[in-house]
């Protein structure tokens, strides 16, 4: 998993306890995107997810001097979304009348709910590791993982060649291969849709 730098998180979490917007807009940045994920594969509601995931950082801001450091901060995020995507779900099922919440809730799928954690985690991993790609590389695998295109959609739309598509994916790919913040098993679940 990408490290964060630690005297740039222990700024940034001063900053947070001291109750100004620089380090509050640090970890709703950091953490955003991969909780909305998170709520949104559990809940399967994109709007809701992201109204749980901006009540986590409510909770967040209003608890802020109950934290004695920032490695508290992500698992309580998590947390607290996982909760508010529970509740959403029981209510859902009380008013729909039907047994979601039981199926949801058994601790068979806890499992389940790691599966989910760890995926957000590699979304946000995989988010910040594209960043590192040239711009042309960054916006083909965009297009091709994230939007689902294939090479001859990308090809038609960027007016290049299917050839040089697949050039710039797998020189993405190399890249970040040698990110070490990704995982292999990501890296092989991107070798089987390609």
């Amino acid at each position: 998993m990408r490290r964060l730098n630690e005297p740039y998180e222990n700024d940034n979490f001063l900053s947070f306890k001291r109750g100004e917007e620089e380090g509050f807009s640090y970890y709703f940045k950091e953490f955003y995107p991969s909780l909305c994920y998170f709520s949104n594969s559990i809940i399967k509601d994109e709007a809701t997810a992201e109204d749980i995931a901006t009540e986590a950082f409510l909770k967040l801001w209003e608890r802020r001097d109950a934290f004695e450091s920032a490695s508290h901060i992500k698992s309580f995020l998590y947390k607290v979304v996982r909760n508010g995507s529970i509740d959403f779900l029981r209510k859902r099922a009380k008013a729909a009348n039907h047994l979601l919440e039981k199926s949801f809730l058994a601790e068979e799928n806890e499992r389940s709910i790691q599966e989910k954690i760890i995926a957000a985690e590699t979304l946000r991993e995989v988010v910040a590791s594209i960043k590192l790609l040239p711009p042309k590389c960054r916006q083909i695998f965009r297009m091709f993982y994230f939007e689902g295109k294939d090479y001859s959609q990308i090809a038609e739309e960027l007016g290049l060649s299917i050839n040089t598509i697949r050039v710039q994916k797998a020189r993405a790919l190399a890249i970040l291969r040698q990110h070490p913040g990704l995982t292999l098993f990501f890296l092989a679940s991107f070798a089987l849709v390609s």
